[in-house]
């Protein structure tokens, strides 16, 4: 039997007002992509055979892996009014990407930041709002308003939507783009898949670190032993969140001495059994199950299911240098400089549930629960340099760094798709959603010993300090939850020449957050030195020593006006109404308003009376205004067409960045610290595209765009008291984007048969001009904006068996040099602004399919071996090392 791409699309019943309804609204193009990627190559045939008013059987056709993986989405993109980019499931799956943030670096203009946020042609992640299956989504992330995509594993997701123009019927707050991430929905017949991987990196071949505290089970969740104790809690409430001597005696009437015995019963009660030590890695192991099928209630009614778990446990292990620069003796010189060892063990786990009920060809209700659950545990060792350490050779730190953080979040959502052909081909959708999302870093532990190196090459004699911080433990907290209703109404209306579709609903979105964190320090100040020099973790701080009256250890604990402690809310309330004309099936004219009320409030919260510190008016926001946008195409002829568009959008302050407390970020491990006068920034975009769509899904575009800004939101760094970062939040007074995108795939079968080429370019260029204040002094107060670069390459060479059993990618991915952070200056002097340097991307995919239900896919990551590098001045600040991987990963489908 020959082994094509055999792709069956069966349409009953398909009317001519029916087609034209499919052609225009969001319900017929949801549906035509969830037929799958035949639906481009079915249509082309059909309409060849058919007329438009006649019953369309069935249609069969064959194709390459190359045509059916691109026609679904190219239709897709071909009929959106407004200039978007569509990726496809099977196109992830072809490069062995992991998840959705991975993923979404293949699409033309888009870079990946930190492994988990996308920025949009040059924009910071702020700048692009993202949502799952149409709704707003909150995120786990404790300094940022977005979710991080890397929570989105690849097997859950049917398609990614990256909408570059804005239209009315998306959220003003529209910047770069909009990234709609669409899970997989029910199926129409019977599916059971199941799959299992493993993975090697080259980093392994060290040996990593981990230690003695928390548990390591298969999920990697916290048993308990991490979380705050029930008597430090109960404590806390009692002494109002503060455990000191001094408090307790006061709050007690007891004496110093029966006060300092609770301190230490308190002590003892926290998890100090945090002992480092080197280990073996573990391969990596992942698998996934999905099983879903649909059944025939009656003649109109159809039930169907499907459920999906994946589960991928992984490690990394690698090298970091950093450098700080500062001004001393009137020239930038290095004031901190570190080398450490990192290694984090991380565990993922999804869940999805969909439930949907369907009444003839007309009527759909949808249901979804998506289960995401993320847990890193990482742990930190290193030499650090700092200026009580730099004068003296012989003389060093030694730190070490243990973090455990557990991300989640549960959405619920319930929608349905309606279409009214009695009553003038109304149709209607309309959505329901809940979210939560959690972030629990419980026992963060850090502490930092004398490294004396005249007694031994590189780490010699370690001693714990004799300061009030000889070790610190950290708990944080945050939840945020969200809301969102929507409801979209569409009017077609046919004229002579002429279709008219009439668009309009309405949208209220709502968030809502709390975040906690308490933080602890043991002080080694009465302990004697000898006691402190050449012992382990778990021996100083043992329950004997701590209990120890004579020992001298003590614990501190109370809130300060710093603590990253707050509450915040946002609600946006929204009505929009657009109309799309399509003319002599030449000219196509979309255009709208769209009406928000934004209302939002963040404030820090006093955990001793629990109440906000300030005032709450004050901290308060309140705004409405109209939006703004207009698409234009023209069809020069049935495979080239010319985009046109413009929008009015706005990027607001999110929740974290008005609230004036430090946080560590646990990305960049800088302190953040937010502005509560920060203001919104408005922005006017443009956008051109031409496109030339050809057969067997060959397809080029050329696109152009350019944004103003006003007022635009920068990270920046902020004068600080010590060697640390402190990066901070400021409007600058204007900024503009602009530059111009390439895109094309193109079949090489004239050189062999199966093979292809595709790929991606953007280049552009950005301006922002930011002014000096009080707390920040930067280097350069016109420069590029943060976070852009001005290139973005994606290229990969295909390849497809005509036998249909092989296929192999060879995919590279190159973004230019971009500002990490900007630089700072002390008086006349300054140091330059820090950038990130290319990295360059080359992966290899093969899959092989021995038959027709199983494949087995082979990936080697990173084949180059390129590091993360950042300079700064000339210099090497900070880099980390990334190695090569390998996996292999088996699936089934029964």
């Amino acid at each position: 039997m020959c082994r094509t791409f055999e792709i069956e699309w069966q349409a009953k019943e398909l009317l001519m007002t029916k087609q034209n309804f499919f052609k225009h609204s969001k319900i017929g193009l949801a549906i035509s992509l969830a037929l799958g990627s035949s639906v481009a190559l079915a249509q082309q045939a059909a309409d060849q055979q058919v007329a438009a008013d006649e019953v369309i059987e069935e249609v069969v056709t064959t194709a390459t892996r190359l045509q059916g993986s691109a026609a679904a989405v190219v239709e897709e993109r071909k009929a959106q009014a407004f200039v978007a980019d569509i990726l496809g499931a099977e196109q992830i799956s072809r490069t062995g990407d992991s998840d959705a943030a991975a993923a979404l670096r293949r699409v033309t203009g888009l870079t990946l930041v930190d492994g988990k946020f996308i920025y949009v042609r040059g924009l910071g992640e702020r700048y692009s709002s993202t949502q799952l299956n149409g709704a707003s989504v909150p995120s786990p992330d404790p300094t940022r308003n977005v979710i991080p995509l890397d929570m989105f594993p690849a097997s859950i997701i049917e398609s990614m939507s990256v909408q570059k123009s804005y239209s009315p019927d998306m959220p003003a707050n529209f910047g770069g783009g909009n990234v709609d991430i669409r899970t997989v929905s029910i199926p129409s017949e019977q599916v059971f898949d199941i799959s299992i991987g493993t993975g090697w990196d080259s980093n392994f071949s060290d040996d990593g670190l981990t230690y003695t505290g928390g548990g390591d089970d298969w999920l990697g969740t916290d048993d308990g032993t991490r979380s705050l104790p029930n008597a430090m809690r109960a404590a806390l409430a009692r002494y109002q969140e503060s455990i000191n001597v001094a408090d307790i005696a006061n709050f007690d009437g007891v004496d110093v001495a029966t006060a300092a015995a609770t301190n230490r019963e308190l002590a003892a009660a926290l998890n100090t059994q945090n002992q480092v030590y080197s280990t073996g890695l573990e391969p990596d192991l992942k698998g996934s199950v999905a099983y879903g099928d649909s059944y025939d209630l009656s003649d109109d009614w159809t039930f169907g299911f499907l459920t999906a778990i994946d589960y991928d446990k992984s490690w990394s292990n690698h090298q970091e240098t950093d450098v700080v620069l500062g001004i001393a003796n009137g020239a930038a010189t290095v004031i901190q400089s570190g080398e450490s060892r990192v290694t984090a063990q991380q565990v993922e786990l999804s869940g999805l549930l969909n439930f949907g009920l369907q009444y003839g060809d007309y009527h759909r209700i949808e249901t979804s629960t998506i289960f995401l659950l993320n847990t890193q545990d990482r742990v930190e060792q290193g030499v650090v340099e700092t200026p009580n350490t730099i004068a003296d050779e012989n003389l060093s730190y030694f730190d070490t760094d243990i973090r455990y953080e557990s991300r989640e979040l549960l959405t619920k959502q319930v929608r349905g798709s309606h279409f009214f052909p009695e009553y003038w081909n109304i149709a209607v959708d309309w959505q329901y959603a809940e979210s939560r999302a959690n972030r629990d870093a419980p026992g963060e532990v850090f502490y930092r010993q004398n490294n004396d190196r005249d007694l031994g090459e590189g780490i010699g004699n370690l001693a714990f300090q004799q300061t009030r911080t000889a070790t610190t433990l950290q708990f944080q907290e945050l939840q945020d939850d969200a809301q969102d209703w929507r409801m979209d109404v569409e009017l077609p209306v046919y004229l002579s020449d002429m279709e008219i579709l009439v668009k309009g609903g309405g949208q209220v979105s709502k968030k809502a957050r709390s975040s906690y964190s308490r933080r602890f320090a043991i002080s080694a100040e009465s302990v004697d030195n000898a006691e402190l020099a050449n012992v382990g973790y778990n021996e100083l701080f043992s329950d004997a020593n701590i209990l120890d009256e004579d020992f001298g250890l003590q614990l501190f604990g109370a809130p300060t006006a710093q603590d990253p402690n707050y509450l915040a809310a946002q609600q946006v309330e929204a009505g929009y109404g657009l109309v799309d004309i399509t003319l002599n099936q030449d000219w196509r004219l979309s255009g709208g308003l769209r009406w928000e009320q934004y209302t939002q409030v963040a404030a820090q919260l006093d955990l001793r009376s629990m109440n906000v510190i300030g005032d709450v008016t004050e901290a308060g926001r309140k705004e409405d205004d109209i939006y703004g946008s207009l698409a234009l195409t023209y069809q020069l002829n049935d495979e080239m067409q010319l985009r046109f568009g413009y929008g009015s959008t706005v990027v607001r302050p999110d929740l974290r960045e008005l609230t004036e407390v430090i946080f560590v970020g646990p990305l960049t491990n800088f302190k953040v610290r937010g502005n509560s006068a920060l203001a919104v920034t408005e922005m006017d975009n443009f956008d051109a595209r031409w496109e030339w769509y050809l057969p067997a899904g060959e397809n080029y575009s050329v696109g152009l765009f350019y944004k103003d800004l006003t007022n635009p939101i920068e990270a920046v760094e902020a004068k600080g008291t010590d060697s640390d970062r402190v990066i901070t939040f400021l409007n600058g007074q204007s900024g503009s984007l602009y530059g111009v995108e390439f895109e094309f795939l193109k079949d090489l079968t004239s050189v062999r048969d199966g093979l292809f080429f595709s790929g991606n370019l953007t280049l552009s260029d950005s301006e922002i001009s930011i002014a000096n204040t009080g707390n920040v002094e930067l280097t350069n107060n016109t420069r590029r904006m943060t976070g852009h670069s001005q290139y973005v390459a994606n290229l990969q060479l295909g390849y497809d068996s005509l036998d249909g059993e092989h296929s192999a990618s060879l995919i590279y991915n190159v973004a230019g040099e971009h500002i990490a952070f900007a630089g700072v200056k002390q008086g006349e002097i300054g140091i330059g602004d820090a950038f990130e340097q290319p990295f360059h991307s080359l992966d290899f995919v093969y899959t092989w399919y021995p038959d027709f239900n199983s494949k087995l896919k082979f990936k080697v990551q990173n084949v180059l071996g390129d590091d993360v590098d950042i300079e700064q001045n000339g210099q090497l600040i900070q880099t980390r090392t990334v190695g090569t991987g390998l996996s292999l990963e088996y699936s089934y489908s029964f």
